[in-house]
């Protein structure tokens, strides 16, 4: 299941991982050799509040998923000296 997963997560237009754990940066780190695509890096203690709203319509979720990740959408990140850090996840 994982390697599907994996393959179906490298193959598409663009990428949010749930976690940031091993899957997560092996496909960042996938996307950037491969060429750079998208893939949003999610900020899940802002969107928690909008899940949790189930009045509020789609289009307006949209917008407001859209607002707050406008800053996390796939932009390169330069690689800080930090020990423990995934090579795959930054970029020197």
């Amino acid at each position: 299941m994982a390697a599907i997963d994996y393959i179906i997560s490298e193959k598409s237009d663009v990428f949010m991982p749930s976690h940031g754990r091993n899957m997560g940066h092996a496909i960042q780190g996938h996307w950037l050799y491969a060429g750079h695509k998208k893939y949003i890096t999610p900020t899940r203690r802002l969107m928690l509040p909008y899940f949790l709203n189930s009045s509020l319509p789609e289009a307006v979720f949209n917008n407001i998923i859209k607002e707050l990740h406008g800053e996390s959408l796939g932009q390169r990140e330069l690689r800080a000296i930090k020990a423990g850090r995934d090579v795959t996840k930054y970029v020197q």
